[in-house]
């Protein structure tokens, strides 16, 4: 089992795709209403896991508009969604750096 079938594992009642996204800045959403996380298909392989693992972070939030990213309450869902995604490294990846976005 690879790293990221392992995250989704994590996350049963979600579908993960796949998507060819050409934005470096674009790497995933995840999508309440259809119980969808996508992931850019172009990023590398610990850019995906790192992304699972920060919309895995999301997947328990009230479902909320988080385009704005100026608003405090998406600041504070984007940062809570990095931390989540950094310890989950951590503890199940061990050999894997925990710099996000690398």
């Amino acid at each position: 089992m690879t790293d990221l079938e392992h995250v989704l594992d994590l996350l049963p009642n979600y579908a993960f795709y796949f998507i060819d996204v050409s934005s470096t800045n674009f790497h995933g959403c995840i999508d309440y209403d259809s119980k969808a996380i996508y992931l850019n298909e172009n990023d590398n392989d610990y850019v995906q896991l790192m992304t699972a693992l920060h919309e895995y972070g999301h997947a328990d939030d009230i479902p909320a508009d988080y385009s704005n990213k100026k608003r405090y309450k998406t600041l504070l869902a984007e940062k809570q969604a990095n931390m989540t995604a950094t310890r989950l490294m951590s503890e199940l990846f061990t050999n894997k750096q925990t710099t996000f976005y690398r």
